[in-house]
């Protein structure tokens, strides 16, 4: 919780008094972030309004929603957690790739957040995520990718935020595992098969190594945010009606 709260006041990710969107894809990283911004929420004043969506789709095209007692457990942490559609922008009905399918969800949630009134989207990213980020685009188009804590879209409208941006895998998963979050097993037949699996591979033949390189180049990425902010993105066409 530390830490979560460590890059909320660092980056400013969830102002007193915000409406915030949590992007719930039914892993541990989203859940235990519902679980730590539900508490956060309820300390700061005025309350933080928070929502919960879940688009349904994965390499397979469109899936069904978050069993019951997912929905459930959340509501237990006053958060509504509600599937919505993937909103597609072409006639493709199955996503071509991993980077296809996590743009398509995260337009979804953006357009979705923005109807409902929505500024702030929060996604459960946290500092492993970074790193590999940055190491795929280096390996795969040549130019490292940077993964910020926070992003506008909308021309600022909507504002994409990390709270467990400083957060290890490790970490997210052993309170996974204190809190009895009740995690949803991936079923995307794309999963274990991607380029961001080769690059973890790539860092786990580190050995006892990989620790300390993953920390160098997490904070070299922020040293480098710190230079040259990244202000705004692109989730492909979108609608503002």
């Amino acid at each position: 919780m530390g830490k979560m709260r460590r890059a909320i006041r660092r980056w400013d990710l969830l102002p007193p008094g915000s409406s915030v969107v949590l992007g719930i894809s039914g892993g541990v990283d989203s859940l235990v972030m519902l679980r730590l911004v539900a508490e956060h929420a309820r300390t700061v004043s005025p309350p933080i309004r928070l929502l919960g969506l879940h688009v349904t789709l994965d390499a397979r095209g469109t899936t069904p929603g978050l069993p019951d007692h997912v929905l459930r457990w959340a509501e237990g942490f006053g958060v509504e957690v509600r599937s919505v559609p993937p909103r597609f922008d072409t006639m493709e009905k199955v996503p071509e790739s991993c980077f296809r399918c996590a743009r398509i969800r995260r337009r979804t949630l953006l357009e979705t957040a923005d109807g409902l009134g929505f500024r702030r989207v929060a996604l459960g990213h946290h500092a492993d995520d970074v790193v590999e980020t940055w190491l795929m685009g280096l390996f795969f188009s040549g130019s490292p990718d940077v993964l910020p804590p926070s992003r506008g879209y909308f021309d600022g409208a909507i504002t994409v935020v990390r709270p467990l941006y400083e957060l290890r895998a490790g970490e997210i998963r052993r309170m996974g595992r204190i809190c009895g979050v009740p995690v949803v097993e991936n079923a995307c037949p794309l999963d274990g098969s991607t380029s961001r699996e080769t690059v973890r591979r790539v860092l786990g033949a580190l050995g006892r190594e990989e620790r300390l390189v993953r920390r160098n180049l997490f904070w070299q990425v922020v040293r480098r945010l710190e230079e040259a902010p990244v202000t705004s993105g692109d989730c492909g066409t979108v609608s503002r009606e």
